[in-house]
Parts: C-alpha cells; structure tokens; sequence
C-alpha cells in the first residue's frame, strides 16, 4: 500500500491528537480500544543532505588565562599608577588637592609630600589608588606619586 503525503500528514495528526490530554467533551480512550491508523514509513535525508559542513571535531576552548607573577594579596584589586592631565581647583600645600580633568572628570588628590600645587595650574599628575581612606573633596580619590606641571 502507498502511503501519499497528504494521507502521512492526516495520519501524524491523527496520532498526535490522540496523545493529548482528554477534556471535558471527550472521554479518555480506555485501553482495549484501538485506533485505525495507517502507519507510516519514517523519511530519512539522503547521506548527502545530512553530512554537516564544517569542522567536526569537539567544542573548541580558550586557554585560561594566566598571571604574569604571583598573587599580591588583597591588593589585586588596586589599579596600577596612571597618567591624569587636568587643572588643579583645590591647591595648596596638601595632604588635600582637587583636579578636574578636560572631560570634567574630577579628582580629589592625596600626598604626603607636602607638593605646592596653584589652584589653575595645568599639571599632569601620576597617580595610583589611594591605601587610606579620607575625605579630600569631591572626585575619585587617588594618591600622587608624581606631579609636573604643564605649559
């Protein structure tokens, strides 16, 4: 017997609709009674249809990444020095400063040193994360190592 396409459709549906749950209009099915459905025969794609193109092997990984020396402690989350240009708006002797940065970034400098910076003086100033914990104005709080002023 031939089974056309229409007739395997009409058959799927047939047997699917006979999985789902029984509502209140529909009886369940008791176990002696049976369906008449034609069976179909399953359809597979040609060898040359399922072959996937590309690469077979396994799911590629990404090496993990390493450290370039050991652990530092607690102080691995402290960023390393950097470079900040900006105006000083809080100048003096110190320990406190303010800076503000072309892009409007402030701020707020710590050092020891003693440093004289002007209020409006152009500087470029090499800063690191600041270890203590103290108020010095507005702005990020950072530690000087380094301050030269601009022209």
């Amino acid at each position: 017997m031939i089974v056309r396409p229409a007739l395997g459709a009409v058959a799927f549906v047939l047997l699917t609709a006979g999985c789902a749950a029984p509502t209140a209009e529909q009886p369940a099915p008791s176990p002696s009674q049976s369906y008449n459905t034609v069976p179909t025969k399953p359809t597979f794609p040609s060898p040359s249809e399922s072959v996937p193109s590309g690469p077979t092997s396994g799911p590629t990984t990404t090496p993990p990444t390493t450290r370039s020396g050991p652990p530092n402690g607690p102080t691995d989350n402290l960023k390393k020095t950097s470079w900040v240009v900006g105006t000083i708006t809080t100048g003096g002797t110190g320990p406190c400063y303010g800076l503000e940065t072309d892009e409007g970034t402030q701020y707020a400098l710590y050092s020891t040193a003693g440093t004289s910076l002007t209020r409006g003086t152009r500087v470029r100033v090499n800063t690191k994360a600041a270890k203590v914990k103290i108020y010095c104005g507005p702005g990020k709080l950072v530690e000087i190592t380094a301050a030269e002023p601009l022209r």
